[in-house]
């Protein structure tokens, strides 16, 4: 891959590094690619083989992949397109290795396994998992998702969470800031080091917040690890391949996951990233700029051509803050023209319901407001002064602006 002054676009907000994991530049979060071929030539669905350069078909990365005991399948969060190619994958090998698969998602925190199991088995609904899926993840990022998710349940195949619950996350690396000495725990492998001081650098003030830094990943990481070989060691996991999801840098290089995996158990890996060449990017990834260093490291085994879109110029909203209050759902603020303003929501309302379904919780709401499309319409229930109104609304995608917190409905 060609590096200009070694400078990469990265898709992510330090701060979205900082507070949910790691998003992805291209080649799903670093630099690289095969000293034979330049990624940014590959075309859509090609495969890069990437210590030879050499291309090969799906049916060829599945028969070359077939001793692995674990895929390690990176993304960008926010590509429609890198969603898809996880369902592929998992569908692929779900009829290659009949009940012999099971899935590992970075995404949800290892306290939400029995809410998950009970999803799976059909003892929870859609409405209670999306709960579940927001309070490790967040609401607004379940239709990138929703199919992938569909399809293990109805396949099912055991899902596993692998990640530190966000409830937990700030105590937990506190105990191991404690368990240190007084010292965020660092990484052990030097490439990873200087990778992650590379993101780092220039984003936030301070040695300390970037000990921190370092220390989360850690705890990202070493959790995950820790999940994945509890579960393969496991009597329901030991004849088991798995799929493991999570987003790239953590798994570029192999000096993340994979590294922390192999280092306590010899089982065959590989890993595969997405990439995507610029012209391909059908809509704008959010960028940063960092100085990455260059690494003596293949970036993966495997590098998939797959395009770029987020749903940022899809994604509708209704644009309120709600509160469970225990009259009902408490409309609390309205954001300028917004849909539900232009509607003639005021705060202080109670929502009824919507279309028709009743709303006991915001979560009623946020499940409502993700089927919804650019030019749809919504009917809301009202109580007002003690009195019903009904309003409707139109949904559009909001204008661009930045986010700010509590939004998402």
């Amino acid at each position: 891959m060609t590096m200009l002054n070694r400078k990469i676009l990265l898709f992510l907000l330090m701060t979205g590094v900082l507070m949910s994991g790691c998003q992805t530049m291209n080649s799903c979060g670093v630099p690289g690619g095969s000293p034979y071929r330049d990624p940014g030539t590959l075309k859509r669905g090609e495969i890069l083989h990437v210590p030879t350069g050499v291309t090969v078909s799906t049916d060829e990365f599945y028969r070359l992949t077939a001793a692995s005991r674990i895929i390690y399948v990176g993304e960008s969060h926010d590509n429609i397109y890198a969603h898809q190619l996880e369902l592929e994958i998992v569908k692929s090998l779900a009829g290659l290795y009949p009940g012999r698969l099971a899935v590992g998602m970075e995404m949800f925190g290892r306290r939400s396994q029995e809410d998950i199991d009970r999803w799976l088995a059909g003892k929870m609904d859609d409405r209670e998992f999306l709960a579940v899926f927001g309070r490790d993840w967040g609401v607004p990022d379940y239709p990138y998702y929703r199919d992938l998710l569909c399809f293990i349940r109805d396949r099912r195949i055991p899902l596993r969470a692998l990640n530190v619950s966000r409830s937990e996350k700030m105590s937990l690396l506190q105990q191991r800031k404690e368990l240190n000495g007084g010292k965020y725990p660092q990484p052990d492998d030097p490439y990873q080091k200087e990778a992650l001081a590379a993101m780092f650098a220039g984003h936030a003030g301070g040695h300390d917040h970037l000990e921190m830094f370092y220390g989360m990943q850690m705890l990202w990481e070493e959790t995950m690890a820790e999940s994945i070989i509890d579960y393969l060691d496991s009597p329901a996991g030991q004849d088991r391949k798995m799929v493991v999801l999570a987003g790239g840098f953590h798994l570029a290089y192999g000096f993340g996951i994979p590294r922390k995996v192999f280092k306590q158990r010899r089982w065959p890996y590989t890993v595969v990233l997405p990439t995507t060449p610029a012209e391909l990017e059908e809509n704008e990834p959010r960028r940063m700029d960092v100085d990455f260093p260059e690494l003596p490291l293949y970036v993966a085994d495997y590098l998939w051509c797959i395009p770029y879109r987020n749903l940022d110029d899809s994604r509708v909203r209704l644009g309120v803050q709600l509160q469970d209050v225990e009259d009902g759902v408490k409309v609390v603020m309205v954001q300028p023209d917004s849909a539900a303003a232009k509607a003639g929501v005021k705060p202080g309302d109670l929502l009824a319901s919507i279309d028709d379904q009743p709303v006991r919780s915001s979560q009623d709401v946020q499940y409502a407001v993700l089927g919804k499309k650019p030019g749809d319409y919504g009917h809301l229930v009202l109580v007002r002064g003690g009195r019903e109104l009904a309003v409707e609304v139109l949904f559009t995608v909001p204008a661009k602006k930045k986010a700010s917190a509590g939004e998402g409905k």
